[in-house]
């Protein structure tokens, strides 16, 4: 069985400074601008979990997934949330997109996936936990037709074609959340993965490459795009030209995750991310809940330390 891992390999390429990891962004952001795409970034904290959204990992702990299941289930809890939760009886939420942003921002599973505009918060994302295992970027690349910044009526996603990524916009709809205001935050979607285009692994057990099975794919990936080979070393050709929309790459994080967290936070030495671009947890997660799992305060409190 093919894992994530052995998917990324071969469309990987290790970032193993700050310096390299600021080159990394660079060249995608200027191959984006060059070519009249949109860019958005994501950050995983393990450079070997897939890029599956939260329902679709849990439904496959219990099936095997497919499309009609897919849109069964989240039929039901778009139907069970519109029962239970008060909040979405208010006008903005009547469209089941601005419900399933909702629920997404309330940590409820769904089919969307979190990207960003901003490449240093995904960077922040990547090494704002497990230490000790490198962490890794994605990006996506998506033209002007695939951005959604006014609500739709219905379920349209449903019937997208299986190449099909969309990108929605929350904020720019309408929708107010400071997490995902603070974070630049951004929801992908699309239909399960299908077999075509041709999404190639080397297989440890044959001892050679071969196409991935349907399963395979649908446990690594959950929106249906393709990596593209990426060798920023390169100065001829770091993304091949010919890679059409929507273009997948993603670059491993191999970089001391400590000295990321103090750069992104302003902290005396040297400085690699762009000032505008800061992140911390009071910063990434500006509220309550965010104030109780991430204050120094009272992570000493629940320890018996006093940290002031």
């Amino acid at each position: 069985m093919i894992e994530s891992s052995d998917y990324y390999s071969e469309c990987d390429s290790r970032a193993v400074t700050l310096s390299d990891v600021k080159n990394n962004i660079d060249t995608i952001n200027e191959f984006a601008q060059s070519n009249g795409y949109n860019v958005f970034w994501r950050g995983q904290a393990n450079h070997e979990w897939g890029l599956v959204s939260s329902l679709v990992r849990k439904l496959a702990l219990a099936a095997v997934v497919n499309n009609a299941l897919l849109d069964r289930v989240e039929q039901a809890l778009l139907d069970e949330a519109s029962r239970w939760i008060s909040d979405l009886r208010d006008q903005v939420y009547i469209n089941p997109l601005a419900k399933l942003a909702y629920l997404q921002h309330n940590s409820i599973p769904t089919r969307l996936i979190d990207f960003t505009l901003k490449p240093w918060m995904a960077v922040f994302f990547a090494a704002e936990s497990h230490d000790n295992v490198d962490g890794r970027i994605f990006a996506i690349m998506v033209n002007d037709t695939d951005l959604i910044n006014v609500t739709p009526q219905g379920t349209p996603w449903r019937t997208y074609n299986t190449k099909e990524v969309k990108i929605y916009d929350p904020n720019k709809a309408g929708l107010v959340f400071p997490r995902l205001a603070a974070q630049g935050g951004v929801l992908a979607l699309g239909r399960l993965p299908s077999t075509k285009p041709y999404r190639i692994a080397y297989d440890k057990f044959l001892d050679k490459p071969r196409s991935l099975l349907a399963g395979e794919v649908r446990r690594i990936l959950s929106i249906p795009f393709k990596l593209s080979k990426f060798d920023p070393a390169s100065t001829t050709s770091p993304i091949p030209a010919r890679a059409t929309t929507p273009i997948g790459l993603t670059f491993r994080l191999h970089v001391d995750k400590d000295s990321i967290r103090r750069d992104l936070a302003g902290m005396p030495g040297r400085n690699i991310s762009p000032k505008s671009e800061k992140a911390t947890h009071s910063i990434v997660y500006p509220d309550a809940s965010g104030m109780v799992a991430h204050s120094k305060i009272l992570q000493g409190l629940e320890r018996g330390v006093l940290v002031l």
